[in-house]
C-alpha cells in the first residue's frame, strides 16, 4: 500500500505523503536492506523536520511499506531486525 492510500496519513498534508513516497520508492529502487534503512532514516528526518510525530499506525504502516520493497529474501531479516530493536526499547 502506497502512503497516500494509508488512512493513518491521510491527516497530513498530501503533498508531503506523496514526498515520503517518492523516498520509499526511490530507497525500494537499491534493492537492498542497507538502503531501505537509509530511506527509513530519510523519512524520518523528514517526519521531524516537519514536527510531526509518528503514531504506532504510522510508524507501522512506513515498516511494512518499506518492507514490501524488499525481496521477499530479505523480508525476514527487515523483521528480525525490527523485532530485536523493539526488545531492546
Amino acid at each position: 500500500m502506497k502512503l497516500y492510500d494509508d488512512p493513518a496519513f491521510a491527516h497530513l498534508d498530501p503533498r508531503l505523503v506523496v514526498h515520503l513516497q517518492h523516498l520509499i520508492d526511490t530507497s525500494a529502487k537499491k534493492n537492498n536492506a542497507y538502503d531501505t534503512l537509509q530511506g527509513l532514516i530519510q523519512v524520518n528526518n523528514e517526519l521531524n523536520n516537519n514536527n510531526i510525530k509518528c503514531t504506532p499506525e504510522m510508524q507501522k504502516s512506513l515498516l511494512n511499506c518499506f518492507k514490501e520493497t524488499l525481496p521477499k529474501a530479505q523480508r525476514k531479516q527487515f523483521d528480525m531486525f525490527f523485532n530485536m530493536i523493539n526488545k531492546i526499547k
